[in-house]
């Protein structure tokens, strides 16, 4: 009975904390803190998500599958700066 409440509550959370950094990017964009670039990176895995949710037609499919596409961006992109401070290119 309170595990519907207590997740509904942690969402409720983490939509929060989202909302708070999407306001307080949007307002670092305006006051020239942060450079557009930089702020839309974020925007990476809501736009994998999207795509995996197109094709999977699920939440949690799309979800794992973001999952695993971030994590394999991530594994090439140490390779990458490890490789690129290694031989100095």
């Amino acid at each position: 009975m309170y595990v519907p409440i207590a997740i509904g509550l942690m969402l409720a959370l983490v939509a929060i904390g989202v909302a708070a950094m999407i306001g307080f990017g949007v307002k670092s964009i305006i006051e020239g803190k942060q450079e557009l670039m930089k702020i839309g990176v974020y925007l990476v895995p809501a736009v994998i998500f999207a795509i995996s949710y197109l094709i999977s037609g699920a939440v949690t499919d799309a979800a794992i599958l973001t999952m695993l596409i971030t994590m394999g961006i991530l594994a090439v992109m140490l390779v990458v700066t490890g490789l690129r401070t290694t031989f100095k290119f």
